[in-house]
């Protein structure tokens, strides 16, 4: 036997065992990788970074995610890139198509109309919710996301592109309704719907959403449930007349 064979047969038990692109995006993470902070941190920074260019837009619904092209980009192994992918597809932003990876998620009109309609239902009761704890000490929240939400509507409107909210609006609402059964079902709905209620911002220039966002913080601000959620319901019926959908919640 040569010592180059004998190196080669020595060296092969160690190489791990080649996949099928399906099975490798199936495994699970290894107990030694699952203990490693820095891959970790490096999963939910890149999964941040994927959700944040679906919901601005960068991505496109129906676009494939390639894996090499992430490589690439942010010079990262196979591993956490994959499973940063998975968290975007847990979160239902995305979705894995047979023999074509991951791709972000298409919806149709009826689907949209029915997911408003599950957002409403939760934006109507968070706003209520919000409404009754008003006091006098959550006056300057108000006043903050009011600022923000303000300085977000500006920044659409002199560059006509992604409104910057990252989801500070929802957070403050959140907040102020102070239900924790209710942050449960709240993300993966809103993260969906957030994809189109952002272009609708873009596509109308966000005029009349804006001025219906600062009806549902005034209300809230003031303690008043009934003007909450009309705001609310206003606010929705705004966003799909901008995206153009034919049907109403």
């Amino acid at each position: 036997m040569t010592r180059a064979t004998k190196t080669a047969k020595q060296e092969r038990p160690t190489k791990p065992a080649r996949r099928t692109s399906v099975e490798a995006e199936d495994i699970a993470p290894s107990p030694a990788e699952a203990q490693d902070p820095q891959r970790f941190s490096r999963t939910g920074w890149l999964a941040g970074i994927l959700r944040e260019r679906i919901l601005n837009g960068t991505y496109k619904p129906g676009e494939r995610i390639r894996e090499v092209q992430l490589r690439t980009e942010f010079g990262f192994s196979n591993g956490p890139i994959r499973e940063a992918l998975q968290a975007i597809v847990a979160d239902g932003l995305a979705e894995r198509a047979p023999w074509h990876g991951v791709r972000i998620k298409t919806l149709s009109e009826q689907e949209l109309l029915e997911l408003f309609q599950v957002r409403l239902a939760l934006l109507e009761y968070a706003a209520e919710l919000a409404a009754r704890n008003h006091s006098d000490a959550k006056a300057d929240s108000t006043k903050e996301i009011k600022r923000e939400m303000n300085a977000a509507f500006d920044r659409l409107d002199g560059t006509g592109g992604h409104p910057s909210f990252n989801g500070r609006l929802s957070q403050w609402l959140l907040t102020a309704a102070g239900n924790k059964a209710l942050h449960e079902v709240w993300d993966k709905t809103m993260q969906q719907t957030l994809i189109y209620v952002n272009a609708s911002f873009v596509r109308a220039h966000s005029r009349k959403s804006r001025a219906l966002i600062y009806d549902l913080i005034d209300a809230i601000g003031a303690g008043d449930v009934a003007a909450a959620r009309t705001a609310a319901r206003a606010l929705t019926a705004q966003t799909i007349l901008d995206l153009g959908l034919k049907g109403s919640v």
